[in-house]
């Protein structure tokens, strides 16, 4: 029996939920050892050439998103041919974006020596640069294939195999930090088994894929070659706008500030990284159903607004009690683990939340972009965008000197003034083609009931909780949370996308199932 969409999407969020708790243990006893044998300057350097390093994939030129977009329906009429002419054009591009970021990563090490501020670039720095870049560059080689996974509503089969080469990896690094004490070795067996990873991805694609370069190949016609490369063209803006905007932050604190401040910053990244996977989790599954939804000919107005104005309520409650979990225990996590001399002040903290609050709010309205293939219409905004936080960004932190705050401020101040309002108002105007008013309603809302969340928490822990034992305060922050969470649910216990998230819940933990035996 052929598995819905529902099924799909319930099944690739129950084995990644499964799985996160696990990789989120693994992950922070890796970074503890990290820490103690290498040192926060180490760290630094590792999150900042990570970010200098991905900038490099302007390079891929929104093409990624451009095919996502093209096999939807090809994927959905089971056009063999044409998914065939697809993934071979996929391939070549993929294999000359390789090549070229390799190439474009050697011009990029002779700035090196300026862009790093208060670190010797030596030998040592040259080699793990480019240990990063060719580790970047060679994952085009085989990386295409997933985007068939992915578009089919196959994540599950990615998601079971990355998690166990990643446990994989992660020991095997550990060993070799505690053995060696050797940053270039450790990246060196995160390389090959990103290379062993790919390797074993494409097999199984081969497998599950079987007419996959074997059979016919039909052409691409020449309105689908117009729709796709208007796709890479708008693609491309939104691309070099993603990575400016969430990739800079490490470079202006590596230029403006210092690696140590990179290093403190990217503990707290670290553990929202989590949550954001958490939110990814839960969220992609539904990007690929959603796509099968929108190009299904049966589908009406109706049930897309109806499923639309569920799956916002749905991914604010996720993102809202994740953010406020993370305001309320990070720094007390942060003080068990490293210590207090790895904190930031409420201030620097709440501007993170914030800023993670739009990032994963905005992700309907970027799913309904993505299916409808609306990355052209975002050029003007996208630019906008970058222009905007860049200058926000250096006024904060060059001219009043705010440091980390001012990063975060100027990020926070271009998402809102131009991502926040535009994006639904484009999908809906030119997918959708009905009015985002609804929409826009419950935005402000759901903006309400965060902002007077935050304010309440800033106030707790101004004028009661600093005040108190450290032990009184973990005490006290858990009935907080608790209590923050039962209003919540109170509150929405009758709203129809909260009937929805219990039904999913019980799909995903098998309830449903053992309430008929």
């Amino acid at each position: 029996m052929k598995k819905s969409r529902t099924d799909y999407a319930t099944l690739n969020t129950s084995i990644a939920l499964a799985i996160q708790p696990f990789q989120a243990l693994i992950g922070f006893v890796s970074r503890t050892i990290f820490l103690n044998i290498l040192g926060v300057t180490y760290l630094g350097l590792n999150n900042y050439l990570s970010s200098l390093v991905s900038m490099l994939s302007l390079a891929e030129l929104g093409i990624g998103g451009a095919m996502t977009y093209a096999l939807y329906g090809p994927l959905a009429r089971k056009e063999h041919a044409k998914i065939n002419a697809f993934m071979i054009l996929f391939k070549k591009l993929y294999r000359m974006i390789g090549i070229g970021i390799f190439i474009i990563g050697s011009i990029l090490a002779l700035f090196l020596p300026y862009i790093i501020k208060d670190y010797p670039v030596n030998r040592e720095v040259y080699i793990i640069y480019f240990l990063f870049v060719f580790n970047s560059a060679s994952s085009y080689f085989f990386s295409y294939k997933r985007t068939l996974l992915y578009v089919d509503q196959r994540n599950y089969v990615m998601t079971s195999i990355d998690f166990s080469l990643y446990v994989l990896r992660i020991l095997l690094q550990i060993g070799v930090l505690i053995y060696t004490k050797n940053f270039i070795i450790y990246l060196l067996v995160g390389i090959l088994m990103n290379i062993v990873g790919n390797f074993i991805m494409s097999s199984i694609v081969d497998k599950m894929y079987d007419y996959l370069f074997n059979e016919e190949v039909t052409s691409i016609t020449q309105e689908e070659k117009a729709r796709f490369v208007k796709n890479i063209k708008g693609n491309i803006v939104g691309s070099i706008g993603e990575t400016i905007v969430f990739q800079t932050d490490s470079l202006l604190m590596g230029a403006y500030i210092s690696l140590t401040a990179i290093g403190l910053y990217g503990n707290y990244i670290f553990v929202l990284g989590f949550l954001s996977l958490l939110a990814s989790t839960t969220i992609n599954p539904v990007t690929s159903s959603i796509g099968n939804l929108i190009h299904s000919e049966d589908t009406t107005l109706i049930t897309k607004l109806d499923f639309i104005k569920k799956f916002q309520f749905i991914v604010f409650s996720m993102v809202y009690l994740l953010s406020m979990g993370f305001l309320i225990f990070i720094n007390p996590f942060i003080t068990i683990w490293l210590g207090k001399d790895f904190l930031f002040n409420i201030g620097v903290v709440v501007l993170i939340v914030v800023n993670f609050f739009l990032t994963n709010y905005r992700r309907p309205a970027l799913i309904l972009i993505s299916v409808y293939g609306l990355s052209y219409e975002q050029n003007y905004k996208t630019i906008s965008e970058i222009i905007l936080n860049i200058v926000f960004s250096l006024y904060y932190l060059v001219v009043l000197d705010l440091g980390v705050a001012g990063i975060l401020l100027g990020t926070i101040c271009s998402t809102v003034v131009t991502c926040i309002w535009y994006e639904p108002y484009s999908a809906f105007k030119y997918g959708i083609k009905s009015s985002a008013k609804e929409y826009f309603k419950n935005m402000i809302k759901h903006f309400a009931v965060f902002t007077i969340s935050i304010v309440c928490i800033i106030l707790l822990d101004v004028f009661v909780f600093s005040k108190q034992e450290f032990i009184v305060t973990i005490f006290m922050k858990i009935l907080l949370y608790v209590g923050l969470f039962s209003i919540y649910i109170y509150t929405y216990r009758n709203h129809e996308a909260g009937k929805l998230i219990v039904r999913m819940m019980r799909k995903i933990l098998f309830l449903k199932r053992l309430r008929r035996k």
